[in-house]
């Protein structure tokens, strides 16, 4: 089991190292086809455009009530040529280490985790992760520059029209690999809305380091505060390590060591200074990530 980290965050880019190219990448000419509503952005792929019906603004809100989606268990059969996470238990729990993985943006590398959906083809991530890339790709249970479920390329991508931090969050569909959704390969962690932010909770990410060999999951934990932002950001004063590339990666609740079991309610987006402190700072999860995710599930 990974130790916890203490100390404190140093503030971070999520976007500062170069990439390989992907192989999701567009035709030459072509770029992400872009919906623009008054509350979200929506990117399509040009190979998906004729496919894909997510639209911003036509989702439903909560109205400010909370809601947790249950976690998606990883298939135990899945088609040839596709591996079941390794992390999974022999109970087919889904868990957090093999749903977080790698994403690679076309500019750039964040982290992001595989979030239970209508469609089973949803990850979250950051804003400024997605907003301005056109090249998605993500590799869950990515370590070491080793990618053991494959590459995932997407279909579509759509984020929060808010202030940074606390609308710095996004979705991001992909497309089937072999022929299975990524949620039935490696499951997929819980996701809440609205919930309170005083539970115990944990951050995931993967810092870019040169070489990839150097690059593995790190995380940290504490009481997250909520933050002086509205809606309210939510921060833990104990993290240390996650600098560029670990943006976008899941802040999590409910996490149990047995099964490595989460519910992911925001996603960790810089660090900086407040109240003499230095503070890992994720953006909540409230209405508008869920307008942005109902969106997603559905595309």
């Amino acid at each position: 089991m990974r130790g916890l980290l203490t100390a404190l965050v140093a503030s971070v880019a999520a976007l500062g190292l170069a990439v390989p190219v992907s192989s999701a990448a567009p035709a030459a000419g072509t770029g992400p086809i872009e919906r623009v509503g008054s509350k979200s952005h929506v990117l399509i792929n040009p190979a998906n455009a004729g496919s894909t019906s997510w639209a911003p603004d036509q989702e439903s809100s909560l109205g400010g009530r909370p809601l947790t989606i249950h976690a998606t268990e990883p298939t135990a059969n899945p088609k040839a040529g596709t591996r079941v996470a390794a992390s999974a238990t022999a109970a087919g729990k889904a868990s957090v280490w093999g749903t977080t993985g790698r994403l690679l943006t076309g500019n750039g590398v964040c982290t992001a985790n595989v979030v239970s959906s209508a469609n089973r083809d949803v990850i979250a991530t950051a804003r400024h992760c997605v907003e301005g890339g056109h090249d998605f790709s993500f590799a869950p249970g990515y370590d070491a520059g080793n990618a053991p479920h494959g590459w995932w390329s997407w279909r579509a991508a759509g984020w929060v029209d808010a202030p940074a931090p606390q609308g710095d969050i996004a979705f991001i569909v992909l497309n089937t690999l072999n022929g299975q959704h990524i949620a039935d390969v490696v499951g997929a962690t819980g996701i809440g809305f609205n919930r309170d932010i005083n539970n115990y909770a944990h951050i995931i990410g993967i810092p870019g380091v040169v070489p990839a060999e150097r690059e593995h999951m790190l995380w940290c934990g504490g009481q997250p505060v909520a933050g002086p932002e509205q809606p309210s950001t939510a921060r833990i004063d104990n993290c240390i390590g996650l600098g560029g590339g670990a943006s976008g990666g899941p802040f999590f609740v409910n996490y149990d060591q047995n099964d490595g079991s989460a519910v992911q309610t925001g996603d960790f987006v810089t660090g900086n200074s407040w109240q003499g402190k230095w503070w890992a700072v994720s953006a909540y999860f409230r209405d508008d990530a869920y307008n942005v995710f109902n969106g997603a599930q559905n595309a």
